[in-house]
């Protein structure tokens, strides 16, 4: 099926960019690293200007975007708080009745949707605990007897099952879950091509994981939020979302070098050289630049992810004009 292009198609140099200096980036990504890039897409004010795949097919393959999922769930959870299913300060117990005994302490009580967000529930992180889980069943009820051991807001802690537990939650307000919400809502006005979200074993996206698609429609989510959820003149998610989703909301302390400490939004990292991204495993992005009206997608199979950052930092966005 043919990829509707909805970006108008140009020369890097007609947008204020090197064509030598992407080049350079992505061979010091392939060649000079040894890295497994396999798409890199680059947009300036709206423009195409780069658009390479390095695997055979790959322009048409459904990728998977790993942790980049976070972002499209945040996206479902903007667009329900704009339509009123639900909002930020909702309490997580109060979406599953079910479970009501399973919150038992004064820290459970007080986790939000908003905490869920910015990575800052204060669940204890046991993600192997819970792939266990979601092998056996029973994922909901398993991510929701963990233990809150941190003050929910106060403390950043990277968990990709509260981000499943955001999807669980959409899913109690909005049963068709949060894939099926975002092609009706999103991909499909959007023009995104095909989609797939695995699911555990009640049917309910993974959220935080588990999402693939085209390099391509990634990039259209980077060109939406760069224009603040407006696509071809319509503000399909509200303004004020999209902004608090690209900036900081929560300190944090990773071990994934300066790109990663910069501060975290609604399911999106801060860029140490400006504006925010979507960040996934294996060197999944897609990165938003709105100081320099940019956005450049690419997906990977690498395990070093600071060696693309630190190359487009250094060799291209110090020589885009």
């Amino acid at each position: 099926m043919e990829i509707l292009s909805p970006f108008p198609v140009n020369a890097p140099e007609s947008q204020g960019v090197s064509s030598e200096a992407i080049q350079q980036v992505i061979g010091q990504i392939r060649q000079e690293n040894g890295l497994d890039l396999h798409s890199f897409l680059c947009l300036r004010h709206g423009q195409l200007i780069w658009e390479e795949y390095f695997h055979t097919g790959e322009k048409e393959n459904l990728h998977v975007l790993h942790s980049v999922s976070k972002s499209f769930t945040s996206t479902a959870i903007g667009l329900a708080v704009d339509e009123g299913l639900l909002s930020l300060n909702d309490k997580l117990y109060d979406f599953f009745p079910e479970y009501a005994y399973l919150c038992n302490s004064d820290f459970k009580k007080k986790v939000t949707i908003k905490d869920l967000l910015v990575m800052g529930s204060g669940f204890e992180n046991r993600e192997r605990e819970m792939m266990y889980c979601l092998l056996e069943g029973g994922l909901t009820a398993a991510a929701l007897a963990m233990p809150v051991i941190h003050e929910p807001g106060s403390k950043f802690d990277y968990y990709t099952i509260g981000t499943f537990l955001l999807s669980a939650a959409f899913s109690k307000v909005c049963p068709e879950g949060v894939h099926h919400y975002l092609r009706r809502k999103l991909f499909d006005p959007m023009g995104f091509g095909p989609t797939q979200w695995n699911v555990d074993n009640d049917g309910i996206p993974l959220g935080g994981t588990g999402l693939f698609m085209r390099a391509y429609d990634m990039a259209r989510l980077g060109q939406f939020y760069l224009q603040e959820g407006q696509w071809q003149g319509n503000q399909l998610l509200s303004k004020a979302y999209a902004k608090a989703a690209g900036e900081k909301q929560i300190e944090n302390v990773h071990d994934g070098g300066l790109n990663w400490i910069g501060g975290y939004g609604y399911q999106f990292w801060r860029n140490a050289f400006g504006g925010f991204r979507a960040d996934g495993m294996k060197g999944q992005f897609i990165i938003i630049i709105p100081e320099k009206d940019m956005v450049v997608v690419m997906t990977s199979n690498l395990e070093n992810m600071e060696i693309p950052l630190v190359a487009l930092e250094k060799t291209l966005l110090s020589k885009v004009v």
